[in-house]
């Protein structure tokens, strides 16, 4: 996992600057209120509800459709979310996630929709993580990122993000599989910048 680890963190490094150059100034902007399910620790059964904010921040690279609007990008997402108390275990999670990757963008009627596929790491804290024979308090992952959108223009220069939902897959240690399945409903504002 670590040669993964490290090969997606260099392909964010170099992405990155390319997006930078073919724009400075960010397309979007979005900053939202997310609700997620996570799945329980080994042994257990059931699922745990969270809470957090995230915020993405979107380059254009490719207009795809002038006449449509349809553009492809580079969007950058942070996330985090938080239970005080994961599946009445007595500890809680903080889950912070930090990932990258393609959007592609249509607008369908007045609503702007989205799709994307993000990679990068997410990190867990505030629990118990088992790692060689031992618990930890924290643990890094791997994080895979698929979500849809769908914003609805106020003006030019805001939006609604009406609805974003996200499959979110982590490979935390967990004396199981040491991988976790995730969604996240988010809803929030977007800003506009013009170019």
């Amino acid at each position: 996992m670590t040669k993964v680890s490290i090969g997606l963190a260099a392909l964010l490094c170099m992405a990155l600057p390319a997006a930078a150059r073919a724009q400075a100034i960010p397309r979007e902007v979005n900053f939202r209120y997310s609700e997620q399910i996570s799945n329980g620790p080994a042994g257990t059964c059931g699922c745990f509800p969270m809470e957090g904010a995230a915020g993405d921040v979107y380059w254009q690279i490719k207009e795809l459709a002038p006449h449509h609007r349809a553009d492809l990008g580079l969007a950058v997402d942070l996330g985090v979310e938080h239970t005080g108390n994961e599946n009445n275990d007595g500890y809680g999670l903080t889950l912070t996630t930090l990932t990258a990757g393609p959007r592609f963008k249509i607008p369908v009627r007045k609503v702007h929709t989205f799709a994307e596929a993000l990679f990068g790491f997410g990190h867990g804290s505030g629990s118990e993580f088992p790692e060689h024979g031992t618990l930890a308090t924290s643990a890094s992952s791997f994080a895979l990122d698929v979500a849809g959108g769908a914003d609805y223009p106020v003006n030019k220069r805001l939006s609604i993000r009406i609805l974003q939902l996200e499959y979110l897959r982590l490979s935390l240690p967990n004396n199981s599989t040491d991988w976790q399945n995730n969604l996240r409903l988010a809803a929030g504002i977007t800003l506009h910048f013009a170019h």
